[in-house]
């Protein structure tokens, strides 16, 4: 198969698909790999490297759609690559379709296959794992007084505690945030509505200073006056209403206290809360320090570069070995991961809020449609 990597046009995204030691096997399996001009350099990989693993460098990402079927990329298609899509095309990235509904029609006109790579559950989980590795870091870092924050060591010193952290759901984000912020010496409040994952997850953790709660108003209230760091963990947006946490629960925060939403794109828990970017990642209101970046991962874009390309090189090796139908028949994960089929729509997320039931993916490829 020739598969494709090209440079990723959106701001702040530094993270690719596959590192130059994936592509090396894919070759050596007979696969022939394009890469854009640059395309890893925001990784730390050059386009020696990916020269010396076995691929083509191409200076730009038309020359790279011409040449491949398999077109690897990291955030959704941009309106000036939705042209650049084909029948022949399969296209592999970050879609989030249900986000952007007018990118959606675009991509369905184009007639080529779409997959979303955070609909495959192991990637989905790495990426939200070190999201919440990474907001505990960044805590440690904002709790600073010149960055407006209350002066607090994370992990406390010479008998002094550490910071008092509670965190707001229970997904994989918010599972990891806990784990490292115990991990860095900090105090942890654990809420979610879902009580009996969190009495699994203390199960785990019998050492360190950790509190588990089921989601109560109350509850909440009380724990926040007493909170350093409030970390909000991406939701299902159908939790928003009882989730949500209002200016009125906020304003129980000390002064200098930093909140760290990771919901702002995938559930808007926060009533106040607005996404920022890593140039400027942090604002002050009311006296509270946000830090509400969405795509923590290409903070660390070498190491999730290296986790994204372990996890999907055993989906690309099913798809180049036996084909894209026989693939998506044998794999449950690829065919959950299928969004769009030669504009048809194919997945049951996309439906739900539809006038019309989405295409079965494995009647049209039956059908030959």
């Amino acid at each position: 198969m020739n598969i494709g990597l090209l440079k990723e046009i959106r701001t702040f995204e530094h993270r690719i698909m596959l590192v130059p030691e994936a592509v090396q096997k894919l070759v050596e399996q007979e696969n022939t790999v394009y890469i854009e001009s640059g395309a890893g350099q925001g990784s730390g990989f050059d386009d020696k490297a990916y020269e010396s693993a076995g691929a083509f460098v191409l200076p730009t990402s038309e020359k790279v759609f011409n040449k491949v079927e398999l077109v690897l990329k990291i955030q959704a298609p941009m309106p000036i690559e939705y042209e650049l899509f084909t029948e022949k095309h399969i296209g592999f990235c970050f879609l989030r379709p249900k986000n952007n509904p007018e990118r959606l029609q675009s991509l369905l006109k184009s007639g080529a296959i779409y997959m979303s790579g955070e609909l495959i559950r192991p990637i989905n989980d790495a990426m939200n794992e070190i999201t919440g590795k990474v907001a505990v870091v960044q805590a440690q870092k904002y709790l600073e007084r010149d960055f407006g924050g209350k002066g607090i060591l994370f992990a406390g010193a010479c008998g002094i505690p550490g910071a008092r952290v509670s965190i707001i759901g229970s997904n994989s984000s918010g599972l990891a945030a806990a784990n490292q912020a115990l991990l860095s010496g900090a105090s942890v409040n654990l809420i979610c509505e879902n009580y009996q994952n969190l009495v699994t997850f203390k199960s785990d953790h019998s050492s360190g200073s950790l509190e588990i709660f089921e989601f109560d108003r109350g509850i909440l209230q009380n724990l926040l006056m007493e909170t350093d760091v409030l970390i909000i963990s991406g939701q299902n947006p159908n939790d928003k209403k009882n989730m949500l946490i209002a200016n009125d629960d906020l304003h129980l925060l000390e002064s200098g206290s930093l909140i760290i939403d990771l919901s702002v794109n995938n559930g808007d828990l926060i009533e106040s809360s607005r996404e920022t970017k890593p140039d400027e990642p942090i604002y002050l209101q009311d006296g509270l320090v946000y830090f509400t970046v969405a795509n923590l991962p290409s903070f660390v874009p070498k190491t999730s570069s290296y986790v994204l390309s372990n996890i999907i090189s055993k989906y690309l090796g099913l798809l180049t070995k036996t084909g894209f139908e026989e693939a998506i028949a044998t794999s449950p994960e690829l065919r959950n991961s299928l969004v769009l089929y030669r504009g048809k729509i194919v997945n049951s997320l996309l439906a739900e809020n539809g006038d019309s039931e989405p295409y079965d993916i494995l009647e049209l490829l039956e059908l030959n449609i």
